[in-house]
């Protein structure tokens, strides 16, 4: 210290002696661990800009045809055109979460679940999706309905007069008290602080990244430390702990007990006892099972809350098309209620939900890897080690989809009727046409689990509600960054509640 202080005037106040050396500390440090740009790859600007404002500002503009480099706010990326994405999706030098690592700033406090989401080797968030959550689905199904029940009284309330909504803060509560009733159980899924966090740490470790990326890497760490935001993420880490420890030490005294009387542990059906009894039967240590947990919170409310988003705009924007969806729900709700076949058979609101994601989707680019040796493609491109790689997408390729600038909530009912193509254009189904989920072995694991959501949510929101624009506003603008987009913060809409013509309650 005394070194560094020689550096500066005499009375120069200590505090900002520590932010100039922390600015020309990170300065140094930013130039010896910045990516060296790759060549052999054109580089992408637009407009005069830089290749990075480019990428932060016009990046779906960015993925032009043909292998490129886009300059991201943590360090170049090469693009792949559509037609590589089999010849990546299950390549074993490509690590998936190396490639978010930088993306996510997984060592900063209050990035924990991000780390424990990321982390390799365990596979443990993996695993319980995978397999726990997605072979239980038939089981979740009756809680799913309950809550929705619950949760759209609570929120939309019963009004028969039109009421205005922010749609994505409103979304959020509903997914949030859906997901942590799978996730937690019932009485946590209605604790307000645990809602708090379940909806905001998702939003707040986005708008961190997100500045944060924008922001020249030698003044990243001072960035982090002044926003709001890093104080909320922090918090809500600490918070969770507070709720999520105690009950994991409780199960765990269930388990343990039940094992040294010699007998069978009991069966759990939430998502903290799965994650428990795949760490015990592996002998996992060092389980962080409160980051763990948020990371899982994390990858389904977002997700699951833009395409919930999505679907009532489109809802709003094409009122031929609610009333199609609405006599498809009354007519297999009507034969079967829950069962587990049910919600199959909602075709029509299948091909809504994917011809909405392929119409605006939320990412222009899927595939993110990370290159661990030198690849060499099929064509004889290589792609260096130590390169991160993305593929775009081809929702707009006319050789694929007719009329593709046109939104057709049928499209997808109607691949399925060709010969032979019933399970390849499902919502859940992934190809290089149409990459929502990513495709291969990375694809998001909890997509059953995501379209059952929301489905059930859909079937409730159309029965008991009337949706529509603000009159004289139409459909929000997107909020757009990098290569994607969302429902904006700010953009409203109308429900009003109508009498369903089922008892959808009590089926």
């Amino acid at each position: 210290m005394d070194t560094v202080q020689r550096l500066f005037p005499a009375g120069f106040p200590v505090s900002l002696q520590v932010i100039a050396a922390t600015v020309v500390l990170g300065f140094f440090y930013s130039l010896i661990t910045k990516d060296r740009p790759f060549s052999g790859f054109p580089v992408i600007s637009i407009d005069g800009k830089s290749p990075k404002k480019t990428w932060l500002f016009d990046g779906g503009k960015a993925l032009a045809e043909g292998v490129q480099r886009v300059v991201t706010g943590t360090g170049p990326k090469i693009v792949l055109p559509n037609h590589y994405a089999d010849e990546m999706r299950n390549h074993p030098s490509l690590s998936f979460s190396k490639a978010f690592a930088k993306d996510f700033f997984v060592n900063y406090p209050g990035f924990e679940p991000h780390r424990q989401g990321l982390k390799t080797g365990d596979a443990l968030i993996q695993e319980v999706t995978r397999v726990k959550l997605t072979q239980s689905l038939n089981l979740v199904t009756g809680d799913l309905v309950d809550e929705t029940t619950a949760s759209l009284h609570d929120i939309f309330g019963e009004s028969e007069e039109w009421k205005t909504f922010l749609i994505r803060d409103a979304m959020a509560d509903v997914v949030a008290r859906l997901s942590s009733r799978v996730f937690l159980g019932k009485d946590l899924c209605r604790n307000k602080r645990w809602l708090d966090i379940a909806k905001t740490f998702t939003i707040d470790s986005f708008v961190v990244s997100h500045i944060m990326r924008a922001a020249p890497p030698f003044m990243r760490p001072i960035t982090y430390w002044l926003l709001p935001q890093s104080r909320r993420l922090r918090k809500a880490v600490r918070d969770s702990r507070a709720m999520i420890e105690p009950e994991v030490e409780r199960r765990k005294a269930v388990v343990d007990a039940a094992l040294a009387d010699g007998k069978k542990p009991p069966k759990t059906a939430d998502t903290l006892g799965w994650m428990y009894e795949i760490a015990k039967s592996r002998n996992l240590k060092d389980v962080d099972y409160s980051a763990a947990q948020l990371s899982l919170t994390m990858a389904a409310i977002h997700t699951t809350t833009e395409a919930t988003c999505q679907a009532l705009l489109d809802i709003c924007e094409y009122p031929e098309v609610a009333e199609q969806l609405r006599q498809e729900i009354i007519e297999v709700l009507s034969e079967g209620g829950w069962a587990k076949t049910s919600l199959y058979k909602l075709k029509l609101m299948d091909s809504f939900l994917k011809e909405g994601q392929r119409f605006r989707p939320m990412a222009a680019a899927s595939m993110n890897r990370y290159v661990e040796k030198d690849i060499e493609l099929s064509d004889g491109t290589i792609l260096p080690k130590g390169s991160r790689v993305m593929v775009a997408s081809s929702f707009m390729d006319p050789t694929i989809y007719s009329d593709p600038e046109r939104f057709d909530a049928a499209r997808f009912l109607r691949m399925r009727q060709q010969p032979g193509e019933e399970n390849s254009w499902q919502f859940v189904t992934t190809n290089p046409a149409h990459l929502l989920f990513g495709h291969g072995q990375h694809a998001c694991p909890g997509r059953f689990f995501a379209s059952n959501e929301v489905k059930i949510a859909l079937c409730q929101f159309l029965l008991k509600y009337d949706w529509r624009f603000v009159p004289g506003e139409g459909r929000p603008t997107p909020q757009v960054f990098e290569a994607g987009q969302g429902v904006h913060p700010s953009a409203k809409i109308q429900a009003r509640r109508r009498k369903p013509e089922i008892d959808i309650d009590n089926l």
